[in-house]
């Protein structure tokens, strides 16, 4: 056969082959196939959450001010770091002031008074206003009630196609709340006028601890520390932005065994540089040199056995998933915001694209939260043809040596001579 045929034989012949393998094999080939899946992972649904580590220090729910002209002042019963039940002395008065005192006692008895009826005729209207709002209604409630230095403002606006019952509860809630600070100040001067007019004591109105007294302008202050604790710590704006209040918080302490589960109670969006329990924080973490804004948590236990600013090691869970899956986050397909795809494999051996909802992803793994479950198995994100057969390789399973060992010589001669 001429040399030069044979050369141009061989050549189409070649040209043929490399087309077909191009047309099969090539990434972007539509021709279908089987596809060998040597990298997959079938998954399991458990619960994965995205969580933020602060360090955190204990502090006083409420901190309470009572001062005193030093003039009407006989003697300071109490010091710094005592322990003082609501209605013990914490100073005594001298007689020639305790007229004087007492008709200012009076005087706030009565704007408390008033303050507390005032209340209660706001909480009263706005149950009324609840009792009588329909998924039609629409309605707007204002009531301020008050002394000279201590205002109540309560607004419930309702607006909506469907009862908003939770916006008067709120309101309701809010009044209550004054309502109870107002009666408990309210006892507290009753029990002051109760006194004999020549022994009058100023009283403590809260179960407390005696943080700092000073005298400045001609009066002593005498600062308490409620009982109740919170938690607080302090986030950078970069980390403001993924805290949100009723996120589920444990916390952990070095003088207490297990967790104390809490919750971000409230967030400031006011820099809190110059707060004085900065100072106490920043012995245990870095001082700060950006703005910072104070984050309270709320326990759901009290924390007796911890002294105020003592340390607290603080989780926030800022994300969380449930019945969600976890897949290699370089496995995903056209991923946009919360959503992507992947490549499973169907029950009939078949390759598909899945569309999937990633909330969050932890480390180098994305968090599945809807599309897959339990058994799915899902591929890597080389590219495949959609609806294409694919098998996986087959199972190697090795004994172990002690499985080995636990089977006697003459088993070993039966099986092996078995027929």
């Amino acid at each position: 056969m001429n040399k030069w045929l044979t050369i141009g034989i061989s050549i189409v012949v070649a040209t043929f082959i490399g087309a077909n393998a191009i047309l099969i094999y090539s990434d972007k080939s539509q021709i279908s196939r089987t596809f060998y899946l040597s990298e997959y992972e079938r998954v399991s649904e458990n619960t994965y959450a995205e969580e933020l580590e602060k360090e955190s220090i204990v502090v006083p729910a409420n901190e309470t001010t009572v001062a005193m002209d030093v003039e009407a002042v006989n003697d300071i019963v109490v010091s710094e770091g005592d322990y003082v039940n609501e209605g013990v002395d914490l100073a005594t008065l001298k007689t020639d002031s305790a007229e004087d005192q007492r008709l200012l006692w009076e005087t706030e008895q009565q704007a408390y008074i008033q303050e507390q009826s005032e209340l209660e005729d706001i909480i009263s209207d706005l149950e009324s206003d609840r009792y009588g709002a329909d998924s039609s209604s629409s309605s707007n409630g204002q009531a301020t009630g008050g002394t000279t230095d201590e205002i109540v403002d309560v607004n419930v606006q309702v607006d909506v196609n469907v009862s908003q019952d939770g916006n008067f509860a709120q309101g309701i809630a809010e009044a209550k709340q004054k309502l109870a600070e107002v009666d408990r100040k309210l006892q507290i001067v009753d029990a002051q006028l109760a006194q004999n007019s020549g022994e009058l004591s100023l009283l403590s109105p809260i179960n407390g601890t005696v943080s700092t007294i000073e005298e400045r302008n001609g009066k002593y202050f005498i600062h308490l520390f409620a009982d109740e604790k919170f938690v607080i710590t302090y986030a950078k704006e970069s980390e403001w932005h993924d805290i949100a209040e009723g996120q589920f918080v444990k916390n952990y302490s070095t003088h207490r065994e297990g967790v104390v589960e809490g919750s971000i109670s409230t967030k400031t969006q006011v820099p809190a540089n110059a707060s004085k329990w900065l100072t106490a924080y920043e012995q245990f973490e870095h001082k700060m040199d950006e703005p910072v804004y104070e984050i309270r948590i709320q326990l759901a236990e009290q924390l007796e056995a911890l002294p105020f600013a003592a340390n607290i090691n603080s989780v926030i869970i800022t994300n969380q998933a449930e019945n969600a899956v976890q897949i290699n986050s370089k496995w995903l397909l056209n991923r946009s915001a919360n959503t992507a795809e992947v490549y499973t494999l169907t029950s009939d051996g078949r390759i598909a694209r899945t569309p999937v909802t990633v909330p969050f992803d932890l480390k180098q793994y994305a968090i599945i939260s809807e599309g897959l479950s339990t058994g799915n198995v899902v591929l890597n994100a080389d590219l495949k043809t959609d609806g294409a057969e694919a098998f996986l390789p087959f199972p190697l399973d090795l004994p172990t040596w002690n499985s080995i060992k636990s089977v006697h010589w003459k088993d070993y001669v039966k099986y092996l001579t078995y027929k």
